[in-house]
């Protein structure tokens, strides 16, 4: 019994420090958002409030942007054709503007984009030459260049986020 006690004890502090290593803290020189509370208005009028933890542990702990609007989106998709290609663009603005699944009641109400996966610390710095003819490999999303195989730049995720079911007041669900 005592083991199995020390065993938990070990696991919850093991836990608990790697949550405070990669827990958030404040810049020298900005200020950093840990957490965000918004109203999203749905197509039927209603509210839907929507907290956004950005602290260990989230989904949105690695959160590079947030995209609300079509300008937005037509920004990052431009962003993202010069730096990575036209197929690039043209896959952000195709998550902006269609249903995750064909059954959704809407559209992502906003695109979260994170870096790649296994992404070093200055991840956004890498991009192939604008002289480059660029191919998007959609299976790997990842992103090549015609003219040199050696050169490969994993592409930021840009994933949407709620379009994907219908929200009811906590009393109805």
């Amino acid at each position: 019994m005592l083991k199995n006690t020390f065993k938990i004890a070990t696991l919850l502090c093991t836990t608990f420090t790697v949550c405070n290593v990669a827990a958030l803290a404040p810049q020298t020189d900005r200020a950093v958002i840990q957490y965000m509370s918004a109203d999203i208005l749905l197509p039927d009028n209603s509210l839907l409030n929507v907290d956004m933890s950005f602290d260990c542990g989230s989904d949105f702990s690695k959160t590079a942007m947030i995209i609300t609007s079509d300008a937005g989106a037509h920004l990052l998709a431009t962003a993202f054709a010069s730096m990575y290609g036209d197929a690039a663009g043209d896959q952000v603005l195709h998550s902006w503007n269609t249903k995750v699944n064909e059954g959704d009641p809407r559209k992502p109400t906003f695109l979260v984009v994170t870096p790649p996966e296994n992404a070093h610390e200055n991840w956004y710095n890498k991009a192939i030459p604008k002289s480059a003819a660029k191919t998007l490999n959609h299976h790997t999303t990842s992103l090549t260049s015609e003219k040199s195989d050696d050169l490969d730049v994993e592409l930021p995720i840009v994933k949407p986020y709620c379009g994907s079911r219908d929200h009811r007041p906590t009393s109805v669900q």
